[in-house]
């Protein structure tokens, strides 16, 4: 799903940035797209951490793809991007809500697709979930799914309407303004 999560959480960014922008005067809408990528280290981690020695374990295994995609790890993930980003200039909150945006982007996508996929809400409770409204195989060109696909490039064209509303035209959201 790397393209969808590329689609949705622009569409995510689009929307938050241009409503975070209006009310504070700031926008890192850039992180909740790069923060989309996030969970999927899990992916990865297991076999880095054992290269340099490191053996982690997760309920009794070796970490495998899914043991990062819950609140936890989310939230665990805000806080260091927070402090990561805050000697570049980011304010804390900026950039931990932004962090958590997209990180929470990506866990409603996977929601969105997979069926009881997996423990959102660990460590309150290992049941997983999921809506899983599409049936997810990659059959455009073996790189997406069409459909979701398509769901994603319809919302990423409703936040560019959004956004164009916004900032060309100088709607004010709930009074906010310039």
């Amino acid at each position: 799903m790397l393209l969808e999560h590329l689609v949705y959480s622009t569409a995510i960014a689009i929307v938050l940035g241009t409503l975070y922008r209006r009310y504070t005067g700031r926008d890192h809408a850039w992180l909740v797209v790069a923060s989309a990528y996030v969970p999927d280290l899990d992916i990865v981690a297991d076999g880095l951490l054992q290269r340099i020695g490191i053996t982690v374990m997760v309920h009794g295994s070796p970490i495998r793809h899914g043991n990062f995609h819950n609140a936890a790890v989310m939230l665990a993930y805000a806080v260091f991007a927070a402090l990561l980003l805050h000697p570049a200039g980011v304010r804390l909150v900026d950039s931990f809500f932004f962090a958590a945006a997209g990180f929470g982007a990506h866990l409603f996508e996977d929601a969105l697709v997979y069926k009881g996929g997996y423990a959102f809400f660990w460590p309150l409770s290992n049941q997983h979930y999921g809506i899983g409204a599409f049936e997810y195989t990659r059959d455009w060109y073996g790189v997406a799914n069409a459909e979701v696909l398509i769901v994603g490039v319809i919302a990423l064209a409703g936040a560019l309407v959004f956004w164009q509303v916004c900032e060309k035209k100088g709607w004010k959201v709930g009074g906010w303004g310039r």
